[in-house]
């Protein structure tokens, strides 16, 4: 692209060559026309200063003292159209020249028909062109014509010279011109060019924001400082309209990425404007390849379905997913609202699946604490209908009978005992929190196992002599027995346990070890269910309500802490627990 001063000096030379190329034919013809004039003149002179003389004889003679003014070459031809003289042919022709001689040239018949003629034609006599200028008059009642010729050569120098010379001139007068303009163009557009140069770098987008324009020393009430003024307020109101947007911008987006929920904007054409990050995670996609991406490419047809049936109807829609992240099974519940005036529609990716494992947990628990709670209540009840329908039965029998009603209602018992423990963890008071020695209660739990199991061998190992922490403290002692229990129980005699206690900087590590039988791989996950058993028939044998680790995982939760476990079969298994060191107010 050309600049404005490279536009200006190619537009001056394009108007110099149409001007050169309209004005030589025109300047040609000019030249001509004065030559023509000048001709007319010199025959009108020559004609008044021979026209009053009393013959033909006097009329040559007079033309002939007309020397000084004669054209090169001039003569007379009657109204016979016969040359009464010239001046160069009978000089030339000498006694062949007849004034007899009859002649019918262009400008001299053309001359007795309208009074002018004029041609350029070739002389054989004098062997070169002329231009010949023919002009009649009245002599004594009769039309003679004078015709004069000059040459054709001194015609065309002369246009040479004349057209040279207003070419030159010209020229001179367009060069001096243009660099009048160049430097005026200059003056005034230098306030332009700073204009450019002030607002390129935010048009190549190196800057972000509109700079101020400085035009130089150029008069405030100057047109350029205007404009100068009027383009920076306008930056200045426009960056401000900009950086409003973008504040906007900013805080919506930052909304909308707070969300816990997923929100997807659609085109009518079903093409993504908009998502945020947790959209992207629920669509198992990556946040910077599912904007601008067509929504069937996601290949979610329920949603793709909701969202088209949305728009035709022009109406909210709700429905729940199931979708597959990681491996993992979730429940999301979908909404999808119309945007205004047709221009698509908007999806909300509700994340339900803690709600909906509640439910499961909720109906799963009913379901195993009536199951549990059914089982005694059936065999006490089959039991005590035998006694009552027989009551001659052996001493024996009815003692073996009482003997499975008691193990029974220990059995609801404990069941009982374990559902109003998880109760009671839910609502821990403030007043039941008391600084608590880790080692210290593990050693209470050990010297409680041995009551149970004394041939256990429980080892506890410290890195500080003093571990303490705010904690409930008969809770967090369930917690911990529960698992030595469990490790005894699980292990052939006599069971080997290992208690390691850790002190870190801001948390407390309780890892409980043993050598038992171990937990299979696939039963790991739902070890920390409520009513889940590995081994149902050695859970009842051992007197497990499948709610012990229950327990121990809701106490863990409760004092903001976590449990994980690391078993292999015929191994044996590590319950690590992670405390804070200094818990606060429990909720």
């Amino acid at each position: 692209m050309f600049s404005f001063r490279q536009k200006i000096f190619l537009s001056y030379l394009s108007v110099f060559l149409l001007f050169l190329v309209f004005m030589m034919p025109v300047v040609t013809n000019w030249v001509h026309r004065i030559i023509f004039q000048a001709m007319e003149y010199r025959a009108s002179e020559i004609i008044r200063n021979i026209k009053d003389a009393p013959n033909d004889e006097a009329l040559i003679r007079r033309l002939k003292d007309q020397k000084c003014i004669m054209f090169f070459r001039s003569s007379i031809i009657s109204d016979e159209h016969k040359v009464l003289y010239d001046s160069h042919t009978k000089r030339l022709l000498g006694p062949k020249f007849s004034q007899n001689y009859v002649v019918d040239h262009p400008e001299v018949m053309q001359a007795f028909r309208e009074g002018i003629g004029y041609h350029e034609d070739y002389s054989q006599i004098l062997n070169q062109e002329f231009s010949y200028f023919a002009k009649s008059f009245d002599f004594h009642g009769h039309t003679y014509v004078l015709r004069t010729a000059f040459p054709h050569e001194y015609v065309e120098e002369i246009s040479q010279d004349f057209e040279f010379g207003f070419l030159g001139f010209s020229g001179f007068v367009l060069l001096m011109f243009s660099i009048m303009t160049w430097f005026v163009i200059h003056r005034l557009s230098k306030p332009i060019q700073r204009i450019i140069t002030a607002i390129t770098p935010y048009q190549g987008g190196d800057q972000h924001t509109l700079p101020a324009i400085d035009i130089g020393n150029v008069n405030p009430k100057d047109d350029f400082a205007k404009l100068a003024f009027t383009l920076n307020s306008l930056s200045a109101h426009i960056q401000n309209h900009i950086d409003m947007i973008t504040k906007e911008r900013n805080e919506k987006e930052a909304i909308l990425e707070s969300l816990v929920e997923g929100v997807v904007a659609v085109e009518d054409n079903m093409e993504i404007s908009y998502s945020n990050h947790m959209a992207s995670k629920l669509l198992n996609r990556q946040h910077s390849q599912i904007v601008g991406e067509n929504f069937s490419e996601l290949h979610q047809e329920q949603c793709e379905k909701l969202l088209k049936q949305c728009q035709e109807q022009n109406t909210p829609l709700v429905d729940t997913i199931e979708v597959y992240l990681e491996g993992k099974k979730l429940y999301l519940d979908i909404v999808v609202a119309p945007k205004k005036d047709d221009a698509g529609a908007i999806l909300v990716l509700q994340d339900k699946t803690d709600h909906y494992k509640i439910f499961e947990m909720r109906r799963d628990f009913i379901a195993n604490a009536s199951h549990e709670l059914k089982t005694p209540i059936t065999v006490i009840r089959g039991f005590a209908e035998a006694l009552h329908d027989n009551p001659n039965l052996p001493q024996e029998m009815q003692k073996e009978m009482t003997t499975k009603i008691m193990r029974s209602c220990q059995r609801m018992t404990a069941l009982i005992k374990d559902l109003l423990t998880l109760a009671d963890i839910e609502n821990i008071p403030s007043s039941r929190l008391h600084e608590c020695d880790i080692p210290a209660l593990a050693e209470e739990c050990r010297l409680m196992l041995a009551e149970v199991f004394p041939d256990a061998e429980v080892t506890i190992k410290t890195n500080q002599p003093e571990i303490t922490t705010v904690a409930d403290v008969d809770l967090l002692e369930l917690a911990l027995m529960n698992l030595i229990e469990n490790a005894a129980k699980y292990s052939s005699r006599p069971a080997h346990i290992e208690v390691n206690i850790e002190d870190q900087s801001d948390s407390i590590i309780v890892e409980v070890s043993d050598r038992g039988i171990g937990i299979p791989e696939v039963d790991q996950e739902h070890i920390f269910d409520r009513f889940y058993t590995v081994d149902k028939a050695h859970s009842q044998k051992m007197g497990g309500s499948g709610l012990g680790l229950s327990i121990v995982k809701t106490i863990v939760e409760k004092h903001f802490g976590t449990i994980t476990l690391k078993s292999k079969l015929g191994e044996g298994t590590t319950f690590k627990i992670i405390l804070p060191k200094r818990s606060m107010h429990i909720n």
